[in-house]
């Protein structure tokens, strides 16, 4: 496997939807500096002495097609899954990684992704499903999903998944909260990407049960690891105010050039 080394990133600020705030980093061309630091606005080399703690086995296969096929949501043509690509463990397991974005012109919520491992000539050895790790997830915007298989199965070559089960969102204003989120700082240390996020809440009411997910990519967008972080349910974000937040996540995969984040809660209804 080659490594890619010494990768920019340009950082800039997401946008404001209900229910989350969500930024993106995308990759673009810089002249060359030693400084590996992620700045808010600005460009970011990547060391090149990153050791992935997985690798690829197999490739994925393009997104199934929903006619004639059982077990896959209506919800399915609206919602575009992205890979799997799936990592060997060093315990000989099997962790396949992904996301979906929602195309369709609603929210939708408890999103459940199928993935298959395939032969050859497309039997299926093994299937394993999974929830989006985010639970509401707006018009145009995506999120991540994990599902690990224990062992490989003899005659793997491949993976697929679908969209099994999902719903439209109802009540969002009610249910998650509205917040803001700004990348302030960052860093690539050993194996681990660490970035210091701020949560600002926008709605009226106080935000608690937060929850703050870091997403990896490579160059060609695929996933190569991501991280939630789960804040004591105890703490809440009053209206206005800002939480400074931490993640670090360790790439499943090589060639990591970038990342999204975004985070949720619930609002506290007086």
């Amino acid at each position: 496997m080659q490594r890619r080394c010494w990768r920019w990133l340009w950082i800039w600020v997401g946008v404001l939807v209900a229910g989350c705030g969500q930024l993106w980093s995308s990759e673009t061309p810089a002249p060359e500096t030693r400084e590996p630091t992620l700045p808010l606005f600005g460009y970011t080399l990547l060391p090149p002495t990153l050791t992935p703690s997985l690798w690829p086995v197999g490739s994925a296969t393009p997104l199934l097609s929903v006619d004639g096929i059982s077990g896959i949501s209506p919800l399915a043509m609206y919602l575009a899954v992205s890979g799997p690509t799936c990592y060997e463990t060093p315990v000989g397991s099997l962790v396949c990684l992904g996301q979906v974005q929602n195309r369709h012109d609603q929210p939708v919520e408890q999103v459940v992704v199928t993935v298959q491992l395939l032969a050859q000539d497309g039997t299926v050895l093994a299937s394993g499903q999974a929830f989006l790790a985010r639970q509401l997830l707006s018009s145009g915007l995506g999120g991540p999903y994990r599902v690990l298989f224990d062992e490989i199965p003899e005659g793997y070559t491949h993976a697929a998944a679908y969209i099994a089960s999902g719903r439209i969102a109802e009540n969002v204003e009610r249910r998650y909260a509205e917040l803001e989120l700004n990348h302030t700082s960052g860093v690539f240390v050993y194996d681990q990407y660490q970035i210091t996020l701020s949560i600002v809440n926008k709605s009226r009411y106080p935000a608690e049960r937060i929850v703050v997910t870091m997403t990896l990519l490579d160059r060609d967008g695929q996933v190569t690891g991501y991280r939630q972080v789960y804040l004591d349910h105890s703490r809440q974000i009053q209206p206005g105010e800002t939480l400074s937040v931490t993640v670090k996540a360790i790439p499943q995969g090589p060639n990591t050039v970038g990342f999204t984040a975004f985070a949720e809660s619930r609002p506290v209804l007086n």
